[in-house]
């Protein structure tokens, strides 16, 4: 995950490159999509536990965008999906979105699906009727770093919503017809908050029923909000296997119908994965006998 730095902006203005940076951020979910850059940064940058708080957030111009598209062309053959960069590009207006769901169709008929990453509240910023609007033009599915179910956690993080505000967020996009994964980072809570983090967690997702839910890793990144509660004692993280332990925890309280769940960085190791509610007990099974190898 690479930084933009001004002298890079300035450059743009001369120079369209297909990516900014050598680096690009996608969620695992989309490795087989090709990868239009729309956005560098996130709108809110205020995360607690961010490391991308420090970059710098910039939306291209739509001729940029354009050209880019064009550029992506010979790379999109063989593909069926589009997931547009960029840490929150639902951001944008919905016109905006519009002018870029019209680029794709121009030059890469063939691609019918377009997805994103999106905060909460870019979804709540927009009304049922520009949802339906953006569903018919191919937006399928968007990826949100929803993190905690518990409103103490998310507070603390400076997350920047409610978890009443997640559940509204994704009830209109159901209603909408446009599916939705979501993050969740386990020990996010610290020791302090580790048990409601977990159940107020599993509640949550219980009630918006995601179809894939993405267990990541919490790193407490230099120059955060996070690094500095941490060295003033107000939050203490939890060791590899609390946290393994507490993502187990939430795993063994979902009730998904059908859901993808993911944790890829189970004891900075391993990946567990698997189906709910088929693969349930599979994973926990796993979970209970890795912890068993790290009692010693």
């Amino acid at each position: 995950n690479s930084k933009t730095d001004t002298s890079k902006l300035e450059k743009r203005k001369y120079i369209v490159e297909l990516y900014t940076e050598k680096e690009v951020y996608r969620p695992f979910w989309e490795k087989d999509s090709a990868l239009l850059e729309t956005e560098l940064g996130c709108s809110w940058h205020k995360c607690a536990f961010c490391d991308f708080t420090k970059d710098d957030f910039y939306i291209f111009p739509l001729e940029e965008i354009e050209k880019k598209a064009k550029m992506l062309v010979p790379y999109a053959k063989a593909k069926r999906r589009i997931f547009l960069l960029g840490e929150n590009p639902f951001v944008m207006d919905t016109g905006k979105i519009l002018a870029i769901t019209g680029y794709v169709e121009r030059y890469m008929p063939w691609i019918h699906e377009i997805s994103m990453y999106a905060r909460v509240d870019d979804v709540l910023r927009k009304d049922e009727r520009e949802l339906l609007v953006l569903r018919k033009k191919g937006i399928c599915h968007l990826h949100i770093g929803i993190e905690s179910g518990n409103a103490k956690v998310l507070k603390q993080m400076n997350k920047g919503v409610t978890p009443e505000q997640g559940i509204e967020a994704c009830e209109r996009l159901h209603r909408a017809g446009i599916t939705y994964s979501v993050t969740v980072i386990p020990g996010l809570g610290g020791k302090k908050m580790s048990e409601e983090h977990a159940e107020d967690t599993a509640k949550f997702l219980n009630v918006i029923q995601p179809e894939r839910i993405w267990m990541i890793g919490l790193k407490i990144w230099n120059d955060t909000e996070l690094y500095k509660q941490y060295n003033q004692g107000l939050f203490v993280p939890l060791d590899l296997r609390s946290r393994m332990m507490e993502a187990k925890k939430i795993l063994e309280n979902l009730k998904m119908s059908d859901c993808i769940f993911a944790d890829t960085t189970v004891l900075n190791k391993y990946t567990v994965i698997g189906k709910l509610p088929y693969d349930k007990e599979k994973m926990i099974n796993w979970m209970n006998e890795l912890a068993k190898g790290t009692e010693n």
